[in-house]
Formats: structure tokens, sequence, C-alpha cells
């Protein structure tokens, strides 16, 4: 027996309802953000990053075409994948849906009951029988298609997640980082942003991809100048150029044999402060074609040096690690494997007889030993190597020290030690004149007009003479301070 007419008619002007709510929500910017939630947990469930393995004829290439070639095929899988989702979706939900309402009006008992309603109708009914069977058949028909469409739609149009660049800058490189390096910003960092974004932010995924994606990937053909290292040295005692151009000529060769030696240990640069012993090894550096990284143990825990876990509110990301990665300034550079590291202040941890120094001295002698040379970083959750290229600078004289502490007797063996007695008068003048005095004289011309032209005076020049000659600092520090006084005397008569 069929169903009286009113309960059909409140169910279709229900349906009528709910079809004409459903497509003011779909046209609304929640839904957008809501198609770019399901691809990401699309993405997630593909494991969108497996698809990015780099071709035989790929790997062929120099590491700078790799990268390129990796992240045209990348940006390939992303718009790829941003049209497969909305296609899937589209056909499931066609399928899904489809079934059901079409077996309601392929019902021949459905059908039947309606037909008969109408013939057995008054004339004044039947107008509204066929308004309200019209209406639940654009209802089906619209639940079954609109949804379908519209996910074609999103398969037409150029999808844009804001994380986009950064998925191009990890494609690109994902093959020249560590297994273990792949697998921390997959499955710890990007995957669980994408199924759950509230629990890690955009800010905190482009944090980490910023140190990764600048670790070193290659190692750069270095050539060592002879002549370079001469002019940019010429100030330095004789014996300290020598033994400098000695052993940057020998760390290029080290770097180009087959095995490479393994009993290179760091040398030791002692002098007093201002003798030039880090501009000296940055100078070394720009002469091998190669960077300086530099890492100061003043004041420094182990924390401070290896860091501390992403998950931290204070997370670290450590001195070693941003060294490393200083000398490059985003993702899209190319950092390389042999830099020189300079570990300054090195000498403090000698002398301090505090349980934090004493970690971490211990700590540093297995990380310099030529067979170590990696540390693990809780930042990361990997194992990072060192420059092949170490160099420790400090103040005192370890071979003195090792008087007062046997126990410094095997790191006295292990290291060489080139002294930096400090600069002659004559030189002192020379850089000051060279160096130090153009540089603030330029800066001073930079201010205004009154100061287009100026130059320190000849009577300064004579002052400076003296104070040199009066001056027991070996190195430029107190030299430095007496030539800014000079020029600060000259902003106050400005003023006044």
């Amino acid at each position: 027996m069929p169903k009286p007419k009113n309960i059909r008619y409140f169910f279709c002007t229900l349906a009528v309802l709910l079809g004409v709510r459903t497509p003011l929500h779909a046209s609304s910017e929640h839904y957008n953000v809501r198609q770019a939630i399901l691809t990401r947990n699309y993405m997630a469930h593909e494991r969108f990053f497996n698809r990015l393995t780099p071709t035989f004829e790929t790997l062929q290439l120099t590491i700078p075409y790799q990268i390129k070639a990796q992240k045209s095929n990348t940006r390939q899988e992303l718009n790829g994948i941003f049209r497969e989702y909305p296609r899937s979706r589209a056909t499931t939900y066609a399928l899904v849906t489809a079934v059901p309402v079409l077996f309601l009006f392929a019902s021949r008992h459905t059908l039947s009951s309606w037909i008969s309603d109408i013939s057995t109708a008054s004339p004044d009914s039947i107008a509204q029988q066929y308004f309200y069977i019209a209406l639940t058949i654009s209802y089906g028909i619209y639940h079954i298609f609109y949804p379908a469409l519209n996910q074609f739609y999103y398969s037409a149009i150029t999808a844009y997640l804001p994380e986009n660049d950064l998925i191009l800058q990890y494609g690109s490189k994902k093959h020249l980082l560590s297994t273990s390096l792949q697998a921390f910003i997959e499955n710890t960092i990007i995957y669980p942003h994408w199924e759950a974004p509230v629990d890690i932010s955009l800010e905190r995924i482009q944090k980490i991809l910023n140190k990764a994606l600048r670790l070193p990937i290659m190692t750069k053909e270095l050539h060592y100048d002879h002549e370079k290292v001469t002019v940019a040295l010429k100030h330095y005692p004789q014996e300290v150029k020598k033994r400098l151009d000695r052993f940057a000529h020998a760390e290029i060769l080290y770097q180009n044999m087959t095995p490479p030696p393994s009993h290179r240990f760091p040398i030791y640069l002692q002098g007093a402060p201002g003798t030039g012993k880090t501009f000296a090894a940055s100078q070394l550096a720009k002469t091998m074609g190669t960077t300086l990284a530099t890492v100061s143990l003043d004041g420094a825990t182990i924390d401070d040096i290896v860091g501390t876990p992403f998950e931290n509110a204070d997370a670290k990301s450590g001195r070693l690690l941003d060294a490393i990665i200083a000398n490059t300034h985003s993702t899209h550079d190319i950092n390389h494997k042999n830099q020189i590291l300079i570990i300054d202040e090195f000498d403090r941890l000698l002398t301090s007889e505090d349980k934090q120094s004493k970690d971490l001295l211990s700590f540093m002698l297995k990380l310099l030993d030529p067979t170590t040379r990696h540390f693990y970083s809780p930042y990361l959750r990997t194992s990072i190597n060192l420059p092949d290229t170490i160099i420790l600078a400090g103040n005192q004289d370890i071979s003195e020290l090792t008087k007062q502490s046997p126990r410094l007797e095997a790191l006295d063996s292990r290291l060489e030690t080139i002294r930096f007695p400090g600069f002659d008068d004559e030189a002192k003048f020379n850089i000051a004149i060279e160096s130090i005095i153009p540089r603030l004289e330029k800066s001073y011309q930079s201010l205004n007009s009154f100061f287009d032209d100026f130059t320190l005076p000849e009577e300064d020049l004579d002052r400076l003479k003296a104070f040199i000659v009066s001056d027991e600092d070996p190195g430029l520090r107190s030299m430095e301070k007496f030539i800014f006084i000079l020029f600060e005397e000259h902003l106050n008569e400005h003023k006044s």
C-alpha cells in the first residue's frame, strides 16, 4: 500500500532544502581550504616523496644539474597529484552515491506507485505531483554529478599550497641527503603536518628545512693560489707565512688523494688576541677557493654546540650546524663539504675546572679524532660530518699548559702549533694605512656633505705612529681602538 502523499511531500521538500544549501556551502572560501586539507591528506597517504626517485640518467649529471632536474621532476609530480586526487575522489564519490540513487529510480514499485498516484489524483493535484517528482529527480541527479564536476574543476585548475616552494626545494635535494635525514623530514615533519596541520606549523617546517637543505652536499674542486696567499699575508712574520702556505697546499693535495690520509689532526693557531689568527684562516680559505666556518667555544655547553631536539620550545640548532651552513643564504644555495672549520677559544676548555667545560673538552677531543669527525644533531636527528680541514685557535700555549696538567699531553702530542707572535711597528702602521683607515674614511664619507671628501689629517697619522711605538700589544686590538678615537674626535668637531 503506497505511503500517504503528505509524508512523501515532506521528504521531497527536505531534499530540496538540502539541495539548495549544498551549492552555497560549496562555493564558500571554507570549501577551498577544505580541499587543500584533503589534498594534503591524500599526499601523505600516498607517500608523495617516494615518487621522486631520480633516474639513472639524472644521477650521471653533476650535482647542480641533478638538483635542477629533480626540481623539474618534483614540479611535474606535484602538479600531477593535484590533478590525480580530485579525479580519484570524483570517481569514488560518483560510484558510491550513484548506485543507491539509481537503484531507487529503477525501482519498479516506486515508479508504479507514483504513476498510480498521478492517475488517480484530481486534476488540481496532478501539477503538484509532477512538480515534486521533478524536484526529487533533480535532487538525485544533482547529488550524483555536482560533487564529481566540482572535483573535476579542481583537477583542471593550477592548485597551490603555501608550502609549494618548500616541497620543490626538498624534492630537488632529497636524493643528496642521508636516509636518516630524509626519514626525519618526511615522517616526522612534513607528513604529520599534512595529516594534522595544527600539530606542526608551517613555520616550524620552514625552520627545519632552512637548516637541512643548506647542509653540504657536494665536494668543490679547490685550487691553491700561492701568490694570493703571499699578498694577503704580506704583513705577517715570515715564519708564519711559510707554515700557513705549506699547510694550505698540503690540505688541497690531501683532498685529491684516494683515499685521503686518515691521520690528519687539526693545527693549533696560538697567539694573543688581535695577532691575526682568524684573519689568516679566512685568507687561506679565500685563496683555496673555499669558505670559512667559525665556531666559538666561549661559554658554550654541549647543547650549545650540537643543539637540542626541535620539539623543545627553546630548541637550538647548535653552533656547529649553524657554522657549517653560515656561508649559504637560502635553501636555493648549494653548500660544499670541503670548507675550513675554525674552532675559536679552544684553549678555554683546557684551563677551566668546571664540569661543563670538562664534558665539552671530552666531547671535542672525540670529535676531532680523524676516525670520527662527525656528530649527531638532535635538531635534525641525523649524523653530520665535519669539514676535512679543521683549525683550532686560542691565546694560550698548550705545551705550557701541559706542564701544569699532564692529562693534556696526548692532545699536545697530536696538535701542531703555529705561533703568532704579533706584528712589528712597521707592519701595524701599514695595516692601518692600507686597510683600517680607508674603510673608516669611506664610512664617514657616506654620512653627509660635510664628510664628502673627509680623510684623516696628517697630524692624526703622526699621533698614530707615536701610539704604535709606545704600544705593548703584539696584536692590532689596541691600535684599532686608538684609530676609532681619532675618527670620533672629528665627529665631535662637526657637532660643535
